[in-house]
């Protein structure tokens, strides 16, 4: 796994502690029972927060496995964060 994958399988794994570390990989909304609308939000929200990204609500059609959620973070660009200097101009 590089760096991405190790990161989002600790992220699934925090979200779904049930599922196995060498499964997580093969983890999708089909094979976790516990994978409902709630974990799916959840999972959203520790996904964007360890990765400082923003995920668009089209892109939820394709929150429904890890492979799905790491090809969205390999196409994603980090937000970006204000400066100090953008904070002093923001409106």
């Amino acid at each position: 796994m590089d760096e991405k994958e190790t990161r989002l399988a600790e992220c699934f794994l925090s979200v779904f502690p049930d599922v196995s570390k060498h499964n997580v990989a093969y983890a999708s909304s089909a094979s976790v029972p516990s994978w409902d609308s709630v974990a799916t939000v959840t999972l959203l929200a520790v996904v964007e927060e360890e990765f400082g990204i923003s995920l668009d609500i089209k892109e939820l059609a394709r929150f429904d496995s890890f492979e799905g959620i790491l090809s969205l973070l390999r196409e994603a660009k980090p937000e970006r964060t204000l400066n100090s200097y953008d904070e002093d101009i923001a409106v």
